[in-house]
């Protein structure tokens, strides 16, 4: 079943305001605080969650107002181009870099020689982080800026059906297709679920040689976003590999329509996950949650007394503020 068009743009409004306030709250103590901000693990995710909010504040946005009025936000070819440039490149950095997540969990629990000294640390650390993040945003210039795109913009279409561009030459069509969708969410699916084995027998194998506390958190931030491609992307990904391998579009079209839209979800709880998922995110957030009823007025009613009844009755007078 098709989700109606007016559905849709109440459910990415109303995921959209907690989201994006969720990413400034993560990334304000992410590089304000010199702990997390020194935490290895927390580089990739910083760079998720930056991805994330710049998605939300772009694509999302203009996919609402599509939502809303049926058409684009601007009908210039340009707006097009930029619209479709930002959703292709920022969805596919934060797959990337979290499927290399999914890989540099198992060098930060289980080989930690690979990062003991400062050149490999550049190597196996920092190095995929530039090129997972700057790889999608390189190469999707060179698809909708560089390369001649036949395809006439229909302002009444999301992104103006400028996707086009990337199927109109098959080679490129299925690279895009495996290198950048596929592979990432079976890589995410696959070394999530490899964790989990790997920590679940260690554990029991080394019993308390074993420092499970120590890695509980690596894992656990790790699996929440997982969790999210796995239910949101990874469906979508296994039809359209299927399509790809010779299934007929006719099967499952509605829900792979229906996947697809629910795939924005991935970015717009990957910050609330993450508040979620790290103990020092949520102590943060409560503190500010108590600061910030605190400091709302707390309205009360006083009993005063009136001087010109002489019994001593008294009288309720309007709610003061205290």
């Amino acid at each position: 079943m098709a989700i109606p068009i007016i559905l849709r743009f109440w459910l990415l409004l109303i995921f959209m305001i907690p989201s994006i306030l969720s990413s400034i709250f993560c990334l304000y103590y992410f590089l304000v605080d010199r702990t997390l901000r020194k935490a290895l693990n927390n580089h990739v995710i910083i760079f998720i969650l930056f991805l994330c909010l710049m998605y939300n504040i772009t694509d999302i946005i203009w996919l609402i107002h599509y939502f809303r009025t049926s058409s684009s936000l601007s009908s210039t070819r340009i707006f097009c181009l930029i619209w479709v440039y930002s959703d292709y490149a920022s969805y596919v950095s934060i797959s990337c870099l979290t499927a290399w997540a999914s890989v540099e969990r198992h060098i930060l629990i289980f080989h930690q020689n690979l990062i003991a000294t400062q050149t490999k640390r550049f190597l196996f650390h920092y190095l995929p982080l530039i090129i997972f993040s700057a790889y999608p945003f390189i190469y999707y210039i060179v698809i909708f800026f560089i390369l001649p795109c036949k395809t006439v913009p229909d302002y009444t279409m999301p992104r103006c059906g400028l996707v086009n561009c990337v199927y109109e030459n098959a080679s490129i069509g299925l690279w895009d297709g495996l290198a950048n969708n596929i592979i990432p969410s079976f890589i995410i699916v696959i070394f999530s679920l490899a964790l989990i084995g790997r920590v679940w027998y260690n554990k029991y194998r080394m019993g308390r040689r074993f420092q499970w506390r120590n890695y509980k958190k690596l894992t656990v931030q790790l699996l929440s976003i997982s969790v999210l491609y796995s239910a949101f992307l990874f469906p979508p990904m296994l039809l359209y590999t299927a399509y790809s391998a010779g299934l007929s579009y006719d099967v499952g079209a509605e829900f792979y329509s229906s996947s697809l839209f629910f795939s924005y979800f991935v970015t717009l709880l990957i910050p609330c996950v993450c508040i979620v998922s790290l103990p020092e995110l949520r102590t943060k957030l409560y503190k500010v949650t108590r600061m910030y009823r605190r400091a709302i007025p707390v309205i009360s009613m006083r009993m005063l007394p009136i001087s010109r009844l002489g019994d001593g009755r008294t009288a309720r007078v309007a709610p003061a503020l205290s």
